[in-house]
């Protein structure tokens, strides 16, 4: 674990910064021994990503190697704000299928998307659904001690459909609303145009895990630190401030990237981003 000092008046305080990886960044095929190298490499955990075909076994391999185990919750083909009773429905039941594992491990955080309105125009229809719904689905998480962390998109730029949520204003109510904590993807911020350290003072306590990958400010490429223009070697500063104590995970191209770039890139072995 990284441990940044920083004094403030007469006392030394320390905060702890983790270094987490996400399992989307090493791609659908894996081994027990590429969770040993991410092991060696000072990782603290590792987010495992629900819609790998080896996510289940991806739980034996963290707990294995002695990691600290996340999730992210599966989203492509099911939606939290649907108008559909029967897509909510399986959208819940699955949700809580994978919680339910992660809490099997003693998991800690399940990272959750908040769908969209497939018509902008029906978003204050949808809206208290999805309020409800993610309202049900932090109940069940806390009652099964895993945190439930609702993560920051990118809005729809043609506004055809409203993305949950698109604007900081949005993603406070529904933190609020739901007893949700928030996770901070610094890419998806970055392209919606809002400032991270801004960001990280308005969000305060409710901040519990960074998502970590570069872009160009226009797409989310998952790039490396400094290999776009977003992430400026603030980031852990930035967290230190606000007495921030959680996962930094990097969340980065799997197409793009391999293991080995990853862990040898210096943003990695001296977590200096």
């Amino acid at each position: 674990m990284m441990k940044i000092n920083r004094k403030m008046s007469r006392t030394k305080e320390i905060i702890q910064v983790e270094k987490w990886i996400s399992l989307w960044s090493i791609g659908q095929e894996y081994s027990l021994e590429d969770i040993k190298q991410i092991k060696e490499h000072d990782f603290n955990g590792v987010e495992i990503w629900a819609e790998h075909h080896l996510a289940e076994q991806a739980f034996k391999y963290a707990n294995e190697c002695d990691l600290q185990i996340g999730l992210h919750l599966p989203f492509h083909d099911l939606n939290l704000a649907t108008q559909y009773d029967e897509i909510a429905a399986y959208t819940l039941a699955l949700t809580k299928k994978w919680i339910k594992k992660l809490a099997y491990y003693n998991g800690s955080h399940a990272v959750i998307h908040g769908g969209q309105a497939m018509a902008s125009e029906d978003l204050d229809k949808v809206y208290p659904k999805m309020i409800e719904r993610l309202k049900e689905l932090s109940d069940f998480s806390l009652a099964n001690n895993v945190e439930l962390l609702f993560e920051n998109q990118i809005p729809d730029g043609l506004n055809y459909m409203h993305i949950l949520p698109s604007n900081i204003e949005e993603w406070l109510d529904v933190l609020n609303k739901t007893n949700t904590k928030a996770c901070l993807d610094v890419g998806h911020l970055a392209i919606q145009g809002d400032e991270f350290k801004d960001t990280v003072n308005r969000l305060g306590g409710l901040l519990k895990s960074i998502h970590l990958s570069d872009n160009d400010g226009k797409s989310d490429l998952h790039l490396l630190p400094n290999d776009g223009t977003v992430i400026q070697n603030n980031i852990i500063n930035v967290l230190s401030k606000q007495n921030y104590q959680g996962p930094v995970v990097f969340e980065i191209n799997p197409y793009k990237y391999s293991l080995k770039d990853i862990l040898e890139h210096p943003s990695v072995k001296e977590f200096n981003i």
